[in-house]
């Protein structure tokens, strides 16, 4: 099932000058407003971190009773907020927002973006597998709904102003701009972008970058070989990463859609996953959370010693994560999907330098990178906001060429292998069936 089908496109005339200056302007205000939401939750998971005694995203630092009482904990305070809010975990993140796209023309209502803003600091703060690009994406549609009902907005108007809310909120996260923009336009497949269209989705994705970075948020740190080359021999290798790349992005997205389909209760569903979390985090902790300060140290060239550390985070982390999701915690899967990838990137490079060590001449975040990238756009469907991802953070235009038939291949891999669906069209179909089924019942 498509994102978005032919049906539901906005049809309108094309944007007029007047109309788009307005929406350059709401599209920058969306963006301060996003940011300045998205900066406070950040700002508000430091401290939830700093009172369990750690840096954000380092639950390795903390004692080992702590880090397996801490998704109990989370359980506990997340079952209380659905009680509370009367607010399904289905029904906030990326799924929820696209339905609403689909079937709800665009509303996002308040109670549900309240239990987003909450849970999200619950779930990453007790250390369950995810990412803030799901809560992202929710809050930054949210907020442009609140937008919109100040202004008399023609369909087309409301649907880009909606997608600036979402690319801005991408764009803070990942500290990029054009590849926000392309991303986005891949899970929501409304109004076809032109050239006029796009440029209120710059503007918003330009500021909420400089915002990120002047809120101190972190970041992805890439070491930037700028005058990085691959010989022929090398090139082969970077191309055959598209192979392990493809096959975890075939396991990923089947993990979530099988897993999704368990018909357990909420209770049940976060109380297993809790459990899982827990046993996990006591044996290997750079597993819980987001885990951007574990794919930091791998493209810095740490934790690239013991090969079966990096086959053991690969698969707990695939494995995690797509619980995680398939039952409802409500977290985003990009950020984890991208530390996925890193660490598979990674483990490539100790293979190729144990069975080929006079090939290798790049650098290892090179290859971390390269794995992320390759993995999201296979995981997303998103393969050409992929490659611009890995140029925005990198710089590096002598392996773009390399990169791209990387990522093409392994996206086209997954494709024919399984199927073309992406793991948002896979979520928003599960959302699809659980609210028909709840239809029929009523």
């Amino acid at each position: 099932m498509p994102v978005v089908s032919e049906a539901s496109t906005p049809q309108s005339p094309p944007l007029n000058l007047r109309q788009l200056f307005k929406l350059i302007c709401l599209a920058a205000l969306v963006a301060v407003m996003v940011i300045m939401v998205i900066g406070l939750l950040f700002h508000c998971l430091v401290l939830v971190a700093h009172v369990a005694g750690s840096d954000v995203d380092r639950f390795e630092d903390l004692p080992l009773w702590l880090r397996g009482a801490l998704p109990v904990i989370g359980c506990g305070l997340l079952l209380l907020l659905m009680q509370f809010l009367k607010v399904d975990g289905r029904e906030v993140g990326v799924p929820h927002t696209l339905y609403q796209v689909l079937h709800g023309n665009g509303k996002m209502p308040t109670r549900n973006a309240v239990m987003q803003m909450a849970s999200v600091i619950v779930a990453l703060g007790t250390g369950f597998s995810g990412g803030r690009d799901g809560p992202g994406l929710h809050i930054g549609a949210w907020i442009a709904w609140l937008v919109r009902t100040r202004f008399k907005l023609t369909p087309v108007e409301v649907d880009l102003l909606l997608r600036a809310g979402m690319t801005a909120a991408i764009a803070a996260g990942f500290n990029t701009t054009f590849a926000a923009v392309f991303f986005v336009a891949a899970i929501v497949k409304t109004t076809p972008l032109s050239i006029r269209n796009i440029v209120p989705l710059v503007v918003a994705a330009a500021i909420a970058n400089l915002g990120a970075t002047w809120l101190g948020m972190d970041q992805i740190v890439i070491i930037r070989h700028s005058l990085t080359f691959l010989d022929a021999w090398e090139w082969l290798l970077v191309v055959g990463m598209a192979v392990p790349c493809a096959l975890v992005g075939i396991v990923t997205v089947r993990l979530v859609s099988d897993l999704a389909k368990i018909p357990w209760p909420p209770y049940a569903r976060i109380g297993v996953i809790a459990t899982i979390t827990a046993a996990f985090a006591v044996v290997m902790p750079e597993i819980m959370g987001l885990g951007q300060d574990t794919l930091n140290r791998l493209a810095q060239g740490l934790l690239l010693t013991n090969i079966l550390w990096l086959c053991a985070f690969v698969l707990f982390k695939m494995l995690l994560t797509s619980a995680s999701v398939a039952f409802g915690i409500p977290l985003g899967v990009i950020a984890p999907t991208i530390v996925t990838g890193g660490a598979l990137g990674a483990l490539c490079y100790v293979v190729f330098s144990l069975l080929f060590p006079d090939l290798l001449h790049a650098h290892v975040s090179v290859y971390v990178l390269l794995g992320a990238v390759a993995l999201l756009g296979t995981v997303c469907n998103a393969p050409l906001a992929a490659i611009l991802m890995f140029f925005e953070l990198t710089l590096n235009g002598f392996v773009t060429a390399q990169v791209a038939l990387t990522i093409l291949l392994s996206h086209q891999l997954k494709s024919r292998i399984w199927r073309p669906e992406s793991i948002f069209e896979s979520r928003l179909n599960e959302l699809v069936n659980v609210k028909q089924a709840k239809s029929t019942v009523g």
